[in-house]
This record gives structure tokens, sequence and C-alpha cells, in this order.
């Protein structure tokens, strides 16, 4: 399957992105930048490391992807 990477708010301190399904629904939030001090994403763009995330929560699958479509 393949998932898209949304970055919706990503203003002085605020940020907000989510994760869709191949059919628009959300399957993941980002609100804040614990996913990025915790070390699961070393920058705001990376989705290989959002990827291993998802895998990691079963969210995804190994062999899923994960697109920036911003």
């Amino acid at each position: 399957m393949t998932y898209e990477y949304y970055v919706n708010l990503d203003e002085r301190g605020e940020f907000f992105a989510d994760v869709r399904s191949a059919d628009g629904d959300t399957v993941f939030e980002i609100h804040g930048f614990d996913v990025f001090e915790d070390g699961f994403m070393s920058h705001k763009r990376d989705t290989e490391g959002l990827l291993d995330y998802l895998i990691f929560l079963g969210i995804a699958a190994k062999g899923d992807r994960l697109t920036d479509a911003n």
C-alpha cells in the first residue's frame, strides 16, 4: 500500500501533519515535535523514518511506501 504524508501546519513552534491511506483516510497524525524529539524522524520531511515508525506501530507493513504529498 502507498501512504501520503501531508504537512498541514509548520509555523513558529507549531507543527501538524498527517499520513493518509490511498483512499484518503487519515491513519496517523503528528501534533507538535514529539516524534522528532523522540528520534523517530530526523527532520520534518523524513518519510523513511516515519514509515519505519508506522511499521513499528503496526499501521503500515514492510513493503509499503510513504510519499511526501507536499
